[in-house]
């Protein structure tokens, strides 16, 4: 397989810590917001509209203090990063954004975008976890190199991951925000879905936590609940002990060749 262009240059070098602080290259301009177009692939797919309308308060009464960056596409202007911005000042009524107009290829325009979502906190787990499925996939990266790119352990990339190995309710309220990250692990180390179901539903009713489903979902005792939990931390990844009557197996989970590596290096195989 031919490798794509790895993403480019770091994010301080495309977005300043105070991005009104332009260089001389850097020169902010105001430009309409009909000849201004959204990306298709932003990690972003849902926006709060009762924090839209606050921003867009903000913005009448004192401005667009901090340009949108943006990146010229045909006749329009494509946004690479201030996407609540855009849409607050549609939502105020504004004819034109101050910006500043980058010059940058697809591998960077999907870092920055990711980046400044996850700095800002401004996605969900949901999307956090497509969206480094489809840096992975679009531009060849193995988790390790994605890590490096994001500043972040390797460990949490492959936790982060194995979100979209939930079912498609419990994915559903975790991205709606109705159980946490944390929640939502414990919740997939359970493999029979009826319990599953029961289990999410007393956590949504607030009957339960994550320390009561971890224990139902292990159904062991406090020896092999301790020895999978230090697996866990040991190989980041769900581990299950099978105990028999005499023996049993260890099944060690991985979400992909390149992850089943990873696991191979700790095991030094």
């Amino acid at each position: 397989m031919v490798r794509k262009k790895g993403l480019g240059r770091g994010l301080d070098a495309l977005i300043p810590q105070n991005i009104i602080e332009t260089t001389s290259s850097d020169s902010i301009v105001n430009i309409e917001l009909s000849k201004i177009i959204r990306r298709e692939d932003q990690p972003r797919t849902h926006f709060e509209k009762d924090k839209i309308r606050e921003l867009a308060n903000s913005i009448k009464e004192y401005g667009v203090i901090s340009p949108i960056i943006v990146r010229k596409k045909d006749d329009k202007y494509e946004i690479i990063a201030g996407e609540r911005r855009f849409l607050a000042s549609l939502e105020a009524g504004l004819s034109e954004i101050p910006a500043i107009v980058k010059e940058m290829e697809d591998s960077e325009v999907a870092e920055v975008s990711l980046i400044e979502n996850i700095q800002r906190e401004d996605l969900n787990a949901v999307e956090e976890a497509v969206a480094y499925k489809n840096l992975m996939e679009n531009y060849n990266l193995t988790q390790k190199e994605l890590a490096d790119k994001l500043s972040k352990s390797r460990s949490y990339i492959a936790n982060t991951l194995r979100l979209l190995n939930l079912d498609e309710l419990s994915l559903e309220h975790l991205k709606k925000g109705d159980i946490t990250s944390s929640q939502a692990r414990s919740l997939l180390a359970i493999d029979d879905m009826k319990k599953r179901k029961a289990l999410l539903d007393k956590l949504l009713s607030k009957k339960t936590n994550v320390r009561e489903i971890e224990k139902v979902s292990k159904e062991t005792d406090p020896f092999l609940l301790d020895l999978q939990n230090r697996f866990l931390e040991k190989f980041s990844t769900k581990v299950r002990i099978k105990p028999k009557r005499k023996g049993g197996s260890i099944e060690i989970e991985y979400l992909s060749n390149e992850d089943l590596e990873r696991i191979m290096e700790i095991l030094e195989l």
